[in-house]
C-alpha cells in the first residue's frame, strides 16, 4: 500500500507546480482569496519531504545519512510555507510582501541544513591538478556571485528600503542562493559520489528560488492576492521530488565514476558564470554609464582567475594526454607494451635481432576452470617472468589474450623454463608454444609461422623460422581451401581398424579412421588436413559425417552379423569438438536415425582435450549420460592422466604406443604397462593396448594381463568390405 501511494509522488507534485502556473496567470485577470495560491505551494514541498524521506528507507550508508540531512532541511523549508501562509493572513505591509522573522529564521534555517548536508557529501580521490582546478572553477563561481549580489543589492534597497523585515527577507534570498551556487560545485567537483548525477543535477535548481522569488515579487506586486514565494515553492517541491525519484529508480543506488571527459565538460560552469558576469557588467554600465569598484575589481579578478584555470586545464590536458599515450602502447593488465609498440619497435629495430612470440598452451581451459581471477593473475606472473628473463635492451610486451612477444638484440634466444606460476592462491604450470626468428628482416611474421607451426605440432614447443615453414604454410592453406569442397564432394572415407581379444586375436570392435583422397589419386594424410580442420572449425562439420558414417556402417553390420558380431565401434572425437555444446545432440540423433545401441559407440578423447574441465568436461558427461562409451587415447603421455580417470567419466583406457614399445625390455621399460594395467583393474576399466607390432608384445601383454589390444601385428586398417570378409571368417569359425 505505501509503495502504491508513493507512486503518486510525482504526479502529486506536477500538478502542483502546473496549477501554481495556471493560478498566477489567473490572478493577474481576477482576483480571489490569497489563501489559495499557497495550496499547490505547500502541497509541493510536502512532496518533496515525503520523497526525501523515502530515498533514505531506501538506501543504507552515506546515502541515508545524506537524504535524512535533506529530508531534515526541507522539512524546514515546508514550516516556514506554512509559516509564510500564516504571515500572508495575518501581516499586513506597504511595499515589501508580508514575511515575519519567524518564517525568516525558517528559511535560512533550511538552508543552511540543506548546504551542511552538500558539504559534507563525500566527492572522491582528485589529482593536485584536478583539486587545483575545482577550487578555480569555485572561486570563479563566487566572484561573478559576487559581482551579481552587488547590482542586487542595490534593486533590493531601492525597491523595499532598508527595513529590518528588508534586511531578512535579503539575507534569506542570498542564503538560498548561495545552497544552489553549493550544489552546482559540488557537481562539478566530485570525481565520484554516492549519490547519483542525476539527483544532483535535480537538486541544483532549488538555490535560484530565493532570488527567483524576490524578482517575483515585484513583477507580482499590483496583484496582493498573489506572492512571488508562493510562486516558486511548488517547483521546489517538483525538483526535490524529481530528484528523489532520480535516486530510487533501477541503477541510481550508486553514482558512476566522473571520467576525464566529463570532467571537461563541466569546464562549461565557470564560462557560463564568466559569461554571465559579463553581460550583466555591460548592462549595468549602458545603463547607469558607470561601474562601481566591486564590480570592476570583481571583474579583473575573474579574468586573472579565467586565464589561470585555462592554464590549469592545459596543464593537465597536457597530463592526460601522456597518459592516453602510455596506455596506448602499454597493457592495461600486465603493464608490459602492447601489439602496436611492439610491431614499431620490430619494424624499427637495426641490425640482427631474435624476434620470440609466446603463446600460452590451454590458457582458455585453465581460464574456465580457476577462474578469470586467477587467469588474469596467471598472465601476471608470467609476464613478471619474462621480464625477469631478459635485459633492459629488450622489448616485452602482451601482444593480446595469452600471447606475449620478445625483442632482443643479437640472435641469441633465451630459454623459458616450465616452472609453476603461482596465481591467485594456485600453482599452475603451462605448455608453452614458442616461435623464433632471427636476422634483420621481416621478424614479426616469420617469428608468427614459426609460432603458427608450434601451435599445430604439439610435439614441437620450440619452432624456429625456416624457409620449409612457409611451404608448409602454403600447404596448409591450399588444404584449408579444400577441405569444404572435398566434404562436399565425398572425397573422404573411412577405414577400420580391428581391436582384438587377446590371446587368441578374435575381432570384438574397431576403430574408423579417416581417409581423404582427392579427383587426381593423391591422398592427404590426416596429419596434415586435421590439424587445418581444427583451426578452420570445419572439423565440426567433418567430426558430424564421421559420427553419422561410423553408425550407418555399424547399422549395416549388425544387420548383416548380428548385434553381438562387434561389441564395440570407436569414433575419435577432437578437442575442438568437444567445445561444442551440440556434439551429444548429434551424436543421439545418429544412433536414432540407424537404430544403433548407444553401448556399441565409443568416443574415443585425449587426455590434454579435457584437462582444463570446463565446457570440454560437461560434453564428455553428457555423452556418458546417453549410454556412450567413453575412451581415454594415447593414455599416459597428456597432462595429469591418474586425475582424470576420477573426474572424468571413463569407461576404457587406451595405453599410447610408446609403452608397448618397452615389452621384453628391462623391467623399468615395462613398468608403467605393468602399472596402467593394475589401476585399469582396480578401477574397473578396461584397457586396450595400441600400437601391438610383434607376437611377443601380443604374448607379452597378455601375461601382463591385458586383453584387448590393436595394431599392425593383428591388422592394418581396413575398408568396410574387408571387416564384413573378417567377420563372415569368425563366423563360420564358431560354427
Amino acid at each position: 500500500m505505501v509503495t502504491r501511494w508513493r507512486a503518486w509522488y510525482l504526479p502529486i507534485a506536477v500538478v502542483m507546480a502546473v496549477a501554481d502556473v495556471a493560478l498566477i496567470v489567473l490572478g493577474t485577470r481576477t482576483v480571489f482569496s490569497n489563501l489559495l495560491v499557497w495550496v499547490p505551494a505547500v502541497l509541493g514541498v510536502a512532496m518533496a519531504v515525503a520523497n526525501f524521506a523515502a530515498a533514505a528507507r531506501g538506501t543504507t550508508g552515506q546515502l541515508r545519512t545524506f537524504w535524512r540531512r535533506l529530508t531534515v532541511a526541507m522539512a524546514f523549508v515546508l514550516v516556514a510555507a506554512l509559516s509564510q501562509t500564516v504571515d500572508v493572513m495575518t501581516v499586513r505591509s506597504a511595499g515589501m510582501p508580508p514575511i515575519g522573522s519567524r518564517t525568516l529564521l525558517l528559511y535560512v534555517a533550511g538552508t543552511v541544513l540543506a548546504i551542511s548536508a552538500m558539504l559534507r557529501l563525500p566527492g572522491g580521490g582528485r589529482s593536485w591538478r584536478q583539486l587545483t582546478t575545482a577550487v578555480l572553477d569555485v572561486t570563479v563561481v563566487a566572484v561573478t556571485a559576487g559581482i551579481a549580489a552587488s547590482e542586487y543589492v542595490g534593486w533590493f534597497m531601492d525597491r523595499f528600503g532598508v527595513s529590518t523585515s528588508a534586511w531578512w527577507l535579503n539575507i534569506a534570498m542570498m542564503a538560498i542562493a548561495v545552497a544552489g551556487v553549493v550544489v552546482v560545485v559540488k557537481i562539478m567537483a566530485a570525481r565520484q559520489s554516492p549519490v547519483p548525477r542525476a539527483a544532483l543535477w535535480w537538486l541544483a535548481p532549488i538555490g535560484l528560488a530565493g532570488p527567483i522569488s524576490t524578482v517575483l515579487m515585484t513583477l507580482l506586486n499590483s496583484w496582493p492576492h498573489l506572492n512571488g514565494s508562493a510562486a516558486v515553492l511548488p517547483f521546489v517541491g517538483l525538483f526535490g521530488t524529481l530528484a528523489a525519484f532520480a535516486q530510487q529508480r533501477p541503477g541510481g543506488h550508486a553514482a558512476p565514476t566522473l571520467h576525464p571527459s566529463f570532467y571537461r565538460r563541466s569546464t562549461a560552469v565557470p564560462l557560463v558564470a564568466t559569461g554571465l558576469a559579463s553581460v550583466l557588467v555591460a548592462t549595468v554600465y549602458l545603463r547607469t554609464g558607470h561601474l562601481s569598484t566591486v564590480q570592476v575589481g570583481g571583474t579583473t579578478l575573474l579574468l586573472l582567475l579565467v586565464v589561470a584555470r585555462q592554464a590549469m586545464a592545459l596543464s593537465e590536458n597536457s597530463t592526460l594526454l601522456d597518459t592516453v599515450a602510455h596506455y596506448a602502447m602499454h597493457d592495461e593488465l600486465t603493464g608490459l607494451y602492447s601489439r602496436r609498440y611492439f610491431t614499431a619497435a620490430v619494424a624499427e629495430a637495426s641490425g640482427p635481432h631474435t624476434v620470440m612470440l609466446v603463446d600460452l598452451k590451454d590458457f582458455r581451459s585453465i581460464n574456465d576452470s580457476l577462474g578469470p581471477a586467477a587467469g588474469d593473475a596467471l598472465l601476471i606472473a608470467f609476464a613478471a617472468r619474462l621480464s625477469g628473463l631478459v635485459g633492459a635492451d629488450a622489448v616485452v610486451a602482451r601482444l593480446g589474450g595469452d600471447e606475449f612477444g620478445l625483442l632482443l638484440p643479437g640472435t641469441t634466444a633465451v630459454t623459458i623454463g616450465d616452472e609453476p606460476l603461482h596465481a591467485d592462491g594456485h600453482e599452475v604450470i603451462v605448455d608453452l608454444s614458442i616461435g623464433v626468428a632471427e636476422g634483420d628482416d621481416d621478424l614479426f611474421r616469420r617469428a608468427e609461422i614459426a609460432l603458427r607451426e608450434a601451435t599445430v605440432n604439439p610435439g614441437q614447443a620450440v619452432v624456429r623460422y625456416d624457409a620449409s615453414l612457409e611451404r608448409r604454410l602454403n600447404q596448409r592453406a591450399t588444404i584449408a581451401a579444400d577441405l569444404r569442397r572435398a566434404l562436399s564432394a565425398g572425397e573422404f572415407h573411412l577405414l577400420y581398424q580391428p581391436v582384438v581379444e587377446l590371446p587368441g586375436g578374435r575381432m570384438v570392435g574397431v576403430e574408423s579412421l579417416i581417409r581423404w583422397r582427392r579427383p587426381d589419386g593423391a591422398t592427404v594424410s590426416p596429419a596434415d588436413f586435421i590439424p587445418v580442420a581444427e583451426d578452420t572449425g570445419l572439423i565440426v562439420e567433418l567430426g558430424a559425417w564421421i559420427i553419422d558414417t561410423v553408425c550407418a556402417q555399424a547399422a549395416a553390420w549388425r544387420h548383416r552379423h548380428g548385434p553381438g558380431a562387434l561389441q564395440s565401434v570407436a569414433v575419435n572425437v577432437s578437442a575442438r569438438q568437444l567445445l561444442d555444446p551440440s556434439l551429444p545432440d548429434v551424436v543421439a540423433t545418429a544412433l536414432a536415425r540407424h537404430g544403433v545401441p548407444a553401448s556399441q559407440l565409443t568416443v574415443e578423447i585425449t587426455e590434454t582435450a579435457v584437462f582444463g574441465g570446463g565446457r570440454a568436461l560437461n560434453t564428455v558427461t553428457a555423452l556418458s549420460s546417453l549410454g556412450v562409451s567413453i575412451a581415454l587415447d594415447d593414455f599416459g603421455t597428456g597432462h595429469s592422466s591418474l586425475g582424470l580417470l576420477r573426474t572424468c567419466p571413463v569407461d576404457a583406457i587406451k595405453v599410447d604406443k610408446s609403452f608397448v614399445d618397452g615389452l621384453n625390455g628391462t623391467p623399468q621399460q615395462e613398468a608403467i604397462a605393468i602399472a596402467l594395467t593394475g589401476i585399469a583393474e582396480t578401477m574397473g576399466l578396461r584397457t586396450v593396448a595400441e600400437g601391438v607390432e610383434t607376437p611377443e608384445q601380443a604374448q607379452r601383454l597378455f601375461e601382463l594381463g591385458y586383453r584387448h589390444a590393436q595394431g599392425f601385428h593383428f591388422a592394418r586398417p581396413l575398408p568396410p568390405e574387408e571387416i564384413d570378409a573378417l567377420l563372415d571368417r569368425a563366423h563360420r569359425l564358431a560354427a
